[in-house]
């Protein structure tokens, strides 16, 4: 268990596990979504509607914090981390380092779709990521051949629906949309409703500098949301990490009118529960609503 996450845990071992905790009714995922594709002024757009998220629970604001349980040496309610608002029970699979264990999604989106949990239930996920997250999520990703991306959402506004800190790991899908930053060159300008700060980077960079890089981006994320420097105000925001690439998206609002995202929304990678909530995104437009998730370029 302690050891590093290279030796314990394959892809596959992953993939094995995902599946059968699926067939057990543990894991909520749909696969066969009923999928639709968008391109709107150049940005490429995939809706997926998927019963696996109706069940998703929502957190209303930062301050709605979970129980708080004596610290760490007495248990906490079953199944949780103290200071904990993620029920692991049942999800967990191994600790990927001393700092972080890895467990599956409750409501998955893509088969497998995983979650990288701080082991100290509590930390916040409205605070940055630290260098423990960067390397724990840089691990990860080796582990699974880089046939994933790390996304984390910063905040409520960021589209968070838990608080205790936790990354998360989507797979690249062949017939699926990609995040973009993936699937463009170098020096290729995106067409973006919403103003982002990129990093493309050499592949082995590691962990150290990818999370100097996040730092001077976050700076700048600062910026764009105007956000005094000297304040220590929490800055909403999403982080897509791939192999050679860091994304930072600042974010003013969780939703626009019943239409909600995180990372994966921005990205265009869109996931809803019904086609009530699909027509809460194609009537206002979905350009229109990343617009007012992100600050409009």
């Amino acid at each position: 268990m302690g050891m590093s996450m290279t030796v314990t845990l394959s892809e596959l071992d992953v993939l094995r596990e995902f599946d059968q905790r699926v067939s057990k009714g543990v894991i909520f995922y749909d696969n066969d979504p009923k999928i639709q594709a968008q391109e709107v002024d150049g940005y490429k757009f995939e809706f997926a509607v998927t019963d696996a998220i109706s069940k998703k629970p929502y957190i209303k604001n930062n301050e709605d914090e979970p129980s708080r349980q004596c610290h760490a040496r007495r248990p906490s309610r079953p199944g949780y981390f103290p200071g904990s608002d993620i029920d692991v029970s049942g999800y967990e699979m191994a600790d990927v380092s001393d700092t972080h264990c890895v467990a599956f999604n409750k409501f998955c989106m893509y088969r497998p779709h995983l979650l990288l949990l701080t082991l100290d239930g509590y930390r916040r996920q409205y605070d940055p990521l630290s260098l423990d997250d960067m390397q724990a999520a840089r691990l990860m990703l080796e582990t699974m051949n880089w046939h994933h991306f790390m996304f984390f959402n910063c905040g409520k506004e960021g589209g968070c629906s838990r608080l205790h800190k936790h990354m998360q790991l989507a797979p690249l899908c062949k017939n699926r949309l990609k995040p973009w930053p993936e699937t463009t060159a170098g020096d290729t300008v995106v067409k973006t409703p919403y103003q982002y700060i990129l990093r493309r980077f050499e592949n082995d960079l590691g962990p150290k500098q990818i999370h100097d890089l996040y730092a001077q981006m976050m700076v700048e994320a600062r910026r764009i949301l105007k956000i005094d420097p000297r304040s220590s105000e929490h800055i909403p925001h999403n982080v897509a990490l791939g192999r050679n690439w860091i994304l930072v998206i600042p974010r003013r609002k969780a939703g626009f009118n019943g239409a909600y995202a995180n990372t994966l929304g921005l990205l265009g990678m869109i996931s809803v529960a019904n086609e009530a909530e699909l027509h809460c995104w194609l009537d206002q437009g979905a350009v229109e609503v990343l617009k007012q998730l992100g600050v409009p370029r």
